[in-house]
């Protein structure tokens, strides 16, 4: 799993023999924000659209040092975050061959974002080059103070 996981019913009913509920990395997001992005992406055809920001992240990282993505992968994403402290046996009811009945919701229980300020910016690009102008301007500003 990377970064920026979607809040769906994956972590609570897929299969799994971890002994434990698994968790995304987080971030986690709401489903909302990646159908927002959908949408957004039917009205304004764009080249390359990344749902929030963490994942934009690793896609600069993995191009600019692979081996250093791999090793913060490893080390700070690997397999402990991604479990729980809930237990769960391995003979629970999962989704791997039928629907488990009277679970039919479209989240899980995760603590997620209903929004990414990543993916609003994306979304408002007038705002995101206002920002950026003014991020610019702010640091030119503050390097003639200090010189």
């Amino acid at each position: 799993m990377m970064p920026g996981t979607i809040n769906t019913p994956f972590f609570d009913k897929g299969r799994s023999k971890l002994g434990v509920k698994p968790v995304g990395v987080p971030p986690i997001y709401e489903p909302e924000t990646v159908a927002n992005l959908i949408l957004y992406a039917a009205e304004n055809p764009a080249r390359n659209l990344v749902s929030g920001g963490a994942a934009q992240a690793l896609i600069l990282n993995q191009r600019l040092s692979p081996r250093m993505l791999d090793a913060i992968l490893t080390t700070r994403a690997g397999f402990s975050p991604q479990k729980t402290d809930e237990p769960r046996s391995e003979d629970d009811p999962d989704n791997l061959y039928a629907p488990v009945h009277g679970h039919d919701a479209a989240k899980n229980g995760f603590r997620a974002f209903s929004r990414s300020l990543y993916n609003w910016l994306e979304m408002h690009p007038v705002v995101r080059r206002g920002a950026a102008a003014g991020t610019a301007l702010w640091l030119l500003s503050t390097l003639r103070r200090r010189s």
